[in-house]
């Protein structure tokens, strides 16, 4: 890539980044179902401006998405690695989890509510952006377009649940005895299944129905952990024997 050629490609990913952290603002006061015009409109730009970099509203989501989970994913992990104990690990990770979709539940809805892309839908959309980052260049060669920031891997929402799972397990490795740690597959199934407790009672109570009471995310927090590191045992029951193996 010559020197023209990187510049315009620095330019071009930064006003990506504009665009995303605007297009993040505009949907935090409108609502997850703000539609692209609407989005640009409150964004003081075009409509055109968005799909020329984008290509539809499925691509504002993903890049949104990718810019909000790779932070979100970033302060889980800073959170993990500063707990001192496997509880205080799921606790952190919980209390980072519900503050941010609280912070921010329309991004959050805006995102989530793209559904997971097949492989074929994948290869397709690189081709699209490299199609339209080529256009945008005028034909010069060079790279394809940058990613929402550089210097770190993004993550869509998918690769955020796998890389969140891997965080637990190797937290629950970290600090457990020997002779108490799980092994694969088991590990691998305990911690996916826990993510997925945690996402889908942080969902559930972001989406309390108007009206109806809502816990503080103080009080969630310790019912997630509880049920995380505790299981739903009622209390005082005894605890049940491991498998034999």
């Amino acid at each position: 890539m010559d020197g023209r050629s990187s510049r315009w490609a620095r330019h071009r990913a930064q006003r990506r980044i504009e665009l995303i952290r605007t297009a993040r603002s505009a949907v935090d006061e409108l609502g997850a179902q703000a539609s692209m015009e609407e989005i640009a409109s409150a964004c003081k730009t075009s409509k055109s401006v968005y799909y020329r970099y984008f290509g539809d509203k499925a691509g504002l989501q993903r890049a949104v998405g990718e810019y909000t989970v790779t932070r979100m994913r970033d302060r889980l992990e800073e959170a993990a690695r500063a707990a001192g104990s496997f509880e205080d690990t799921v606790e952190a990770m919980v209390a980072e989890y519900l503050l941010s979709i609280e912070r921010s539940a329309p991004v959050y809805r805006f995102v989530v509510a793209l559904p997971p892309e097949t492989g074929r839908a994948r290869h397709e959309r690189h081709r699209a952006e490299r199609g339209r980052g080529e256009r945008a260049r005028g034909e010069r060669s060079g790279a394809d377009e940058a990613p929402a920031e550089s210097g770190g891997e993004r993550y869509g929402i998918q690769e955020f649940v796998e890389s969140v799972t891997a965080l637990l397990a190797q937290a629950h490795v970290r600090h457990s005895p020997a002779a108490h740690r799980l092994a694969e597959p088991v590990l691998g199934y305990w911690a996916a299944s826990t993510i997925g407790m945690v996402r889908g009672a942080g969902e559930a109570w972001m989406s309390t129905p108007a009206g109806t009471e809502r816990l503080s995310r103080e009080r969630m927090t310790e019912l997630i952990v509880g049920w995380a590191v505790d299981g739903l045992r009622p209390p005082g029951a005894p605890v049940p024997e491991p498998p034999s193996t």
